[in-house]
């Protein structure tokens, strides 16, 4: 069956335009079907064919029955004045002016009659460039019959310039990729790209959402985009969003993720898409809706991450003394707990801690919920919450009643595998039950699904047949995605398996990863502000420029020290300001869903030197590396074309080992 975009008729499609695409699905798997959406291309043809050899045909599907077919001729015999213009004219014009504008002299058209045989055809079928098509074309024409309709293949240029006319919903300005624009240009001078094949088949996927059936033996529709790093989920996601805010006008939208960071560069991204529209979105990170929402009679008072270490580190001397469980333990624990929604004793005890990262005997488990407990009364008696208190309590509200949210007819989360089990029972309570859709993108890699849970145990959704999967990478190198990869591989060998491997194919080689050495944490700051202020002076814009600092206090030091060189605001936290023209510095933890043509990654050593605590125990050790791996592939990953790595003190051999192969260059000193 061929692959059509989108795979159903969307939206009022007259039933001529459907009996043509049945016929359509027909044709080899290697073959190409484009239909086209009204709220993007009105004066298109309604079809566009590509076949195995990169030929193009374009189809205008004709509404003309066979009295009108035969109507005409009579009354132009007996001279009798016809309002009505001839079968296919009207469909001949509009191929026509496409192809004029396309500019494309290897694209041919044709007007298919699907009410009209081949005599009625005749009667009526004038002296017009395009080929008629009379029903039996739309009853079974093998492949090899509409193959003798295309012209020659098309080159690159014009088959780009072809998608664009007729597709303009998949059309990605330059601004968007993660790369320097070149001087002389880009994609051959085209000034923009497109979504590829695979992307937009997932952009188009099940757009029809007022379909009843199916849909109502669910809760809602569920759609999930599974990708590696680079693949365009998010632009798939605002993309999806457009469309779906064009067809359908009635309906509410609202769009969730984890940071500030990314919402804020998500909403930006979309007002460049669609300045004079949004109204009816909504766009949160989960905290943020759940602050919203949050009845004005109960306090909002989660407790500062310092001062809830220090309790933690309380209850743990109190309550686990004999060193078998550490405070990191406690820590983590405590939160995977409250994400899970575990409420009970007997909850907790009974539960599979499948992935957790250590193991517990049943006697630990008691000693670890009674510690729990003993955080959970010291925050009430506080008067204050903890941050990962915020869903459950918001959830417990919803299910009381006390909270009653308002329901969207299409919900969006991207980054959705910073998602907990408990924030998913939120979301679920959002989506309008029966008529509502669910649009979920994730980066299997990282977060809740690195455990090896399933869609079903994060969200309790039933999303078989329904995830879908991206493999090519279009934002990094294939120097950086190596390299990347290679450290990735070396610190977390028997993570092989959960680690997608990308498509490389036609992938841009790109200059190694640099790494920077300097003796000390002070040094290695001032190093990236000289940097920075050398490729600036360089001209390129500060915008192009992110800086992902492994604590939140080198980021505030960077962003004072920039300033203090180029200028008051020309570095800022994109968590707290609006996209502009300033250098993104942020932490590792916040720069999830962030990308940029360069990209600076500060204080990786001080994760390897926590690492290396002398009270941690061997497992709460394993899932600390594990956990850093991950955060600095997905921070070297952000990087379009450059990426440059600082460091202070002495490197460990997996830092090294790269130096060594080539993978990352290296230079010492300022």
């Amino acid at each position: 069956m061929a692959l059509i975009f989108p795979d159903k008729p969307v939206g009022a499609v007259t039933p001529e335009v459907a009996r043509v695409l049945r016929a359509l699905k027909q044709l080899p798997d290697s073959w190409k079907v484009w239909q086209r959406l009204s709220p993007w291309a009105p004066a298109a043809p309604d079809f566009l064919l590509l076949d195995d050899q990169q030929r193009a045909l374009l189809l205008q599907v004709s509404r003309a029955t066979p009295r009108q077919a035969r109507e005409t001729p009579q009354m132009t015999l007996l001279g009798i004045e016809n309002e009505r213009e001839t079968p296919g004219e009207a469909e001949e014009r509009l191929l026509d002016a496409f192809l004029e504008q396309v500019n494309c002299t290897g694209v041919r058209g044709a007007v298919v009659f699907p009410h009209l045989g081949a005599r009625d055809l005749r009667i009526v079928q004038g002296a017009g460039r395009h080929t008629w098509l009379d029903k039996r074309w739309v009853e079974g024409k093998e492949a090899a019959a509409w193959g003798k309709l295309f012209h020659g293949p098309l080159d690159v240029d014009a088959l780009h310039r072809l998608r664009k006319q007729f597709t303009p919903e998949v059309v990605v300005p330059a601004s968007f990729a993660a790369r320097v624009p070149r001087r002389q240009g880009i994609a051959a001078g085209l000034g923009d790209y497109l979504l590829d094949y695979d992307q937009e088949h997932i952009l188009k996927a099940e757009l029809e959402l007022d379909v009843e059936g199916e849909q109502l033996a669910r809760d809602f529709d569920v759609q999930v985009v599974n990708g590696v790093t680079g693949s365009g989920k998010t632009l798939i996601l605002l993309y999806r969003l457009r469309l779906l805010h064009a067809l359908y006008p009635a309906k509410q939208f609202l769009i969730l993720t984890h940071n500030r960071a990314l919402i804020r560069d998500m909403q930006a991204r979309f007002g460049l898409l669609q300045p004079d529209g949004g109204e009816r979105i909504r766009w949160h990170t989960f905290m943020g809706w759940c602050r919203a929402y949050w009845p004005k009679d109960q306090p909002y008072n989660p407790l500062p991450t310092a001062r809830r270490n220090r309790l933690i580190r309380e209850v743990k001397a109190e309550y686990l003394v004999d060193g078998a469980v550490t405070e990191g333990m406690l820590k983590s624990e405590l939160d995977w707990i409250k994400d899970s929604g575990i409420a009970t004793r007997e909850e907790y005890m009974e539960s599979s801690r499948r992935g957790r990262g250590f193991r517990l005997t049943q006697g630990q488990r008691e000693q670890m919920f009674a510690a729990l407990r003993a955080c959970q009364e010291r925050l009430i008696a506080r008067e204050v919450m903890d941050w990962w208190d915020v869903p459950r309590r918001m959830w417990h509200w919803i299910e009381q009643g006390v909270v009653t949210p308002p329901q969207y007819d299409v919900v969006m989360v991207d980054e959705a595998q910073f998602f907990a089990p408990l924030w998913f029972d939120v979301v679920r309570r959002l989506v309008s039950p029966h008529s509502g859709h669910l649009f979920v993108a994730a980066d299997p890699t990282q977060g809740f699904l690195r455990r090896g849970d399933s869609w079903l145990g994060i969200t309790g959704l039933d999303v078989r047949g329904r995830v879908h999967h991206l493999q090519r990478s279009y934002r990094t190198t294939r120097a950086i995605l190596d390299c990347a990869q290679t450290f990735y591989r070396r610190r977390l060998p028997e993570d092989e398996e959960e680690l997608v491997a990308p498509d490389l194919a036609a992938m841009p080689q790109g200059k190694p990863p640099l790494l920077l050495r300097q003796s000390s944490p002070q040094d290695e700051r001032a190093r990236v502000v000289n940097e920075i202020v050398r490729v600036v002076e360089g001209e390129l814009s500060l915008r192009h420029i992110l800086v992902l600092h492994a604590s939140w206090e080198g980021a505030a030091s960077l962003i004072e020290m920039l300033n203090r060189r180029l200028g008051s605001e020309a570095a800022a936290n994109p968590k707290d300001v609006e996209p502009g023209n300033y250098v993104r510095v942020t932490t590792i933890n916040a720069g999830t869903g962030l990308e940029s043509p360069i990209v600076f990654v500060v204080g990786a050593h001080e994760m390897f030197e926590r690492e290396g605590g002398l009270r941690l125990s061997a497992e709460e050790r394993a899932d600390r590396v594990r956990e850093n791996t991950r955060k600095l592939y997905m921070a070297f990953t952000r990087a379009g074309q450059r990426l440059i790595v600082t460091w202070a003190g002495e490197l460990p051999a997996v830092i090294e080992e790269p130096v060594q192969s080539g993978l990352l260059g290296s230079e010492t000193g300022s």
